[in-house]
């Protein structure tokens, strides 16, 4: 009886255990259902004033599909952004560059000079 009992305690034990832990991983595995952050609908309202701006500059045809819009959308948000690939970025390249072929020109001619 006394084995009985027990493995009885065993198996009962192993089945709830291993209940517990199915049902914690099957809350893992479920999505989870996320609303838009203020932050997310705050940039969507203002990418809206962005597509309205444009289209009175006349930037954005008013018969324009939602291709052009968001095309034109990103080309202005990508001039305006400072950093990597924006216009004001790309032209600070190019004066540095400008400069540093400048100081080796004026190195070069100064070496030149030198020698005679």
């Amino acid at each position: 009886m006394k084995q009985w009992l027990t493995l009885f305690f065993l198996v009962l034990f192993t089945v709830s255990f291993t209940a517990c832990s199915n049902s914690e991983s099957s809350k893992k595995n479920q999505p989870v259902e996320k609303k838009p952050t203020t932050e997310a609908v705050q940039m969507i309202a203002n990418d809206e004033k962005i597509i309205e701006m444009l289209k009175k500059k006349g930037e954005i045809p008013e018969d324009a599909s939602p291709e052009d819009i968001k095309t034109a959308l990103e080309k202005y948000l990508k001039n305006k952004a400072p950093g990597p690939g924006s216009l004001q970025d790309e032209k600070e390249k190019k004066n540095y560059i400008n400069k540093l072929k400048e100081e080796i020109q004026k190195n070069h001619n100064n070496n030149q000079e030198d020698k005679s």
